[in-house]
């Protein structure tokens, strides 16, 4: 280029030259070479710009495509091009944009899977009250399907403390918090939910709505207050009945040997019952201090027959039928301890949960690695919504509050779910009102190795 211009210039200073210099006679000459100059210096004038232009195209396409986020390919000139430098920065800047997408997309990526696999539940709403954002977790906790596209809140927010929630933030600019209830299959949710207010700038805000699920740690809240109630109430009834009569017979009453013979009968009773609650609490204590399991071959079919013998005293006073259909040669890896505290529950619970002339059958099945011991009695039942809480510690179903015809301390089931579990077993129950309750339980045959 820097040679092109100096031959242009050489030829416009020959041009006046010439003119200058030539004689009348040669006129006519020199101007027909200065018009021929001319003409060449015209030439090769249009031919620099029209080069320049073609350079400047090229480049002005370039960055064009950068800007529209395309990938042009890179524009390469020679080192000695007065355009190779800034050709050479346009490369690079490409080359920095693309990084920086790459960039922005993988973090785009992660965010997207953070959002997909997180437990809380989370949508971010704008100053139109339109849904930009929402998760997977959040259409569960809705139990609704939440379109990508932008749309009024209330579509999705159906119930009426949550919405409220979120006009007060959106409303009042300042983040709200509430605990509160959400319908759901098969039951509702406890959550925590937070609308925060952000503002990003003077004009433009946004509300962040997330919902933690805390239904299992208000469930176990309420568990421990029942416990303490439930105990307090269960330890009081038996100490209140026997300082009573105790006191009854102190003020004159054990003089009348019927009335003592009776009342030393209520207190005894009483105290077993309070020895009972006390040693099913032990029990509870001692299951949830993690004791060893001493799991050893154990002729199972023998200690069921063992169990039933012992029982059927109380069968009898019930007017209740024991079946054994275990064969006694059965041998299963287990502990025997908590195997009978398991057993004596179970059968015990069949037994009292009885009617008069029921029936009360033990069966077992084995298939392949776990063998199962079922438990059929003929019984009251228990109806569908106290099933979801037998196992609940101090719970006593609708039927025994109300006819109160067995006492216990509401412990029984608790303890035998947390025995199974312990010996890597499952408990399965399946009862109807009027017709009887069937307790299903599930042991491997062989010790964990």
């Amino acid at each position: 280029m820097k040679r092109l211009l100096a031959v242009w210039v050489t030829l416009g200073i020959a041009n006046s030259l010439l003119v200058w210099l030539v004689r009348p006679s040669q006129l006519g000459v020199s101007i027909l070479i200065a018009w021929s100059l001319a003409l060449i210096e015209t030439a090769g004038v249009r031919y620099f710009l029209h080069w320049g232009d073609q350079r400047i195209s090229i480049l002005t396409k370039k960055v064009e495509g950068i800007r529209h986020e395309e990938t042009p390919a890179h524009v390469l000139l020679s080192p000695h091009d007065p355009f190779y430098q800034l050709a050479l920065q346009i490369n690079y800047l490409q080359t920095h944009q693309r990084k920086v997408q790459r960039q922005i997309a993988g973090q785009n990526q992660e965010f997207a899977t953070l959002l997909d696999y997180l437990p809380i539940g989370v949508m971010v709403i704008d100053r139109y009250r339109k849904v930009e954002l929402a998760n997977p977790a959040m259409e569960q906790f809705l139990q609704q399907q939440i379109s990508p596209r932008r749309h009024p809140f209330i579509q999705d927010v159906h119930q009426f403390e949550l919405a409220s929630l979120i006009n007060s933030a959106l409303s009042e600019g300042t983040t709200q918090h509430r605990v509160l209830k959400l319908p759901g299959t098969p039951n509702e949710r406890t959550v925590d939910a937070q609308a925060i207010y952000t503002e990003t700038s003077q004009d433009y805000f946004q509300v962040l709505v997330l919902l933690y699920d805390v239904t299992e740690v208000y469930a176990v809240e309420q568990m421990q207050v029942d416990f303490v109630s439930n105990a307090s109430h269960e330890l009081k009834t038996p100490v209140t009945a026997i300082s009573g009569f105790a006191k009854t017979l102190l003020a004159g009453a054990k003089d009348d040997p019927e009335k003592l013979t009776e009342f030393l009968e209520i207190i005894d009773q009483q105290s077993e019952r309070l020895v009972e609650l006390i040693n099913d609490v032990l029990t509870i204590s001692h299951l949830e201090s993690g004791n060893a399991v001493d799991l050893a071959e154990v002729p199972i079919g023998q200690q069921i027959e063992m169990q039933v013998s012992l029982l059927k005293p109380l069968a009898a006073v019930n007017q209740v039928t024991l079946i054994n259909r275990v064969p006694t040669e059965m041998v299963a890896a287990t502990d025997q301890h908590k195997f009978d505290q398991i057993l004596k529950n179970v059968l015990g619970n069949a037994i009292k949960y009885n009617r008069p002339q029921g029936e009360v059958t033990l069966t077992t099945v084995v298939t392949g690695k776990t063998w199962s011991l079922q438990i059929a009695d003929t019984g009251v039942g228990i109806s569908p919504q106290d099933q979801l809480r037998v196992f609940e510690r101090f719970y006593r179903a609708e039927v025994s509050h109300s006819n109160q015809r067995v006492s216990g301390s509401g412990l029984g089931l608790a303890i035998v779910r947390e025995l199974v579990e312990s010996l890597n077993g499952k408990i399965d129950l399946q009862s109807k009102l009027g017709e009887g309750t069937t307790v299903t339980l599930t042991f491997p045959v062989n010790a964990p190795s």
